[in-house]
């Protein structure tokens, strides 16, 4: 999808001339979408990954035709392996601080807007200036996604003095699979050089990598039997149970922390049935052990999704209750307290 016209602003491609990943082929390869479909079929009919009845994957299509319409038709990917990640900046005169925005959606989609656009407006209301990112996911698998948010902070960073920025205050925020996304790139990724066949290192890639402060909100903190496994992988891994756990250790966020890991902010509603708020207690554990500073808050209400805590973000269907905000709204004030601390 792409911003509401009222919230885009100017968009900034973060690569050179060499994106590690695009091919060039089409998405053919990996996507077989349908625009004839309705809303119907392809929630109910051709669930994918969203299909909680069953661990097995069935017809993609569904999945498919959503990325198609709201990435390629209405959004900013293409039908090929070409597509440009970018930042968008929403800066505050004076604001020695910023926050790169992850929007979430399963590595899907993005919900550009709502944790996106609306990130930004709550966080320059705060004195903090902040970057949208625009990453490539699906059919993308890892590790570009990871590479995308690492080529934005080194971006940012080397740029720093034009945005009058601290480059020391550099922090990342992202929601669901966009917390995974964060999560995995200030654990894991952080400053590891670039390792794609064929990518030549330019004079961007030699700046620190690694953020100075993480937030992950309903984050994905573990994908160990998760359908995301297809999105991020692909059928093949998900299906085969030894691939399936060597790529959940892989990105296992609590079995990677080291001493390089910067301080984390976490937050989730208790009753998200969407990810298990409290498997960010096991990552705070290990947080904890390697004497990481972290701070951790479970609300107990506000289901999924809540981003800038508006009550129109949330598309609602049929028979579906809307969320009660009042207790997870609190995460915007919280998140901020504990930038200023941290940075």
């Amino acid at each position: 999808m792409r911003f509401s016209p009222e919230k885009e602003k100017e968009i900034i491609k973060i690569w050179g001339e060499k994106i590690p990943g695009n091919t060039g082929e089409s998405k053919h390869d990996r996507m077989n979408w349908d625009d004839s479909l309705s809303p119907e079929d392809m929630f109910v009919k051709y669930p994918g990954i969203w299909d909680k009845t069953t661990d097995k994957i069935g017809d993609m299509r569904g999945n498919d035709t959503m990325v198609y319409r709201e990435e390629i038709k209405d959004g900013y990917a293409n039908e090929t392996y070409v597509d440009e990640p970018f930042i968008v900046p929403y800066l505050v005169p004076g604001s020695k601080k910023c926050v790169i925005s992850c929007p979430g959606g399963a590595y899907l989609t993005k919900s550009i807007d709502s944790e996106g656009a609306d990130i930004a407006e709550f966080l320059n209301a705060a004195g903090i200036s902040c970057f949208v990112l625009w990453y490539r996911s699906y059919p993308y698998k890892a590790p570009y996604m990871f590479l995308d948010l690492q080529r934005a902070i080194r971006y940012v960073r080397f740029h720093a003095d034009e945005y009058g920025i601290d480059p020391d205050k550099i922090a990342t925020v992202g929601f669901s699979a966009g917390g995974n996304l964060v999560g995995v790139q200030a654990v894991i990724t952080q400053d590891n050089p670039v390792n794609v066949e064929g990518y030549v290192s330019d004079e961007i890639d030699k700046v620190d990598g690694k953020p100075n402060a993480a937030g992950l909100i309903y984050p994905a903190v573990t994908v160990a039997d998760d359908k995301i496994q297809v999105v991020m992988a692909d059928v093949e891994t998900y299906n085969d149970s030894e691939k399936r756990a060597a790529f959940a250790a892989k990105y296992e966020l609590k079995d990677h922390v080291n001493e390089d890991v910067c301080p984390i902010f976490m937050c989730n509603a208790a009753d998200d049935d969407v990810i298990d708020a409290y498997h960010m207690v096991d990552f705070a554990r290990a947080l904890r052990d390697k004497k990481i500073p972290h701070e951790l808050h479970v609300f107990p209400y506000g289901g999924h999704g809540f981003g800038g805590c508006k009550p129109n973000d949330t598309i609602y269907y049929p028979g579906f209750v809307p969320p009660d905000l009042t207790a997870v709204s609190q995460w915007k004030d919280l998140f901020v307290t504990w930038l200023n601390k941290v940075l």
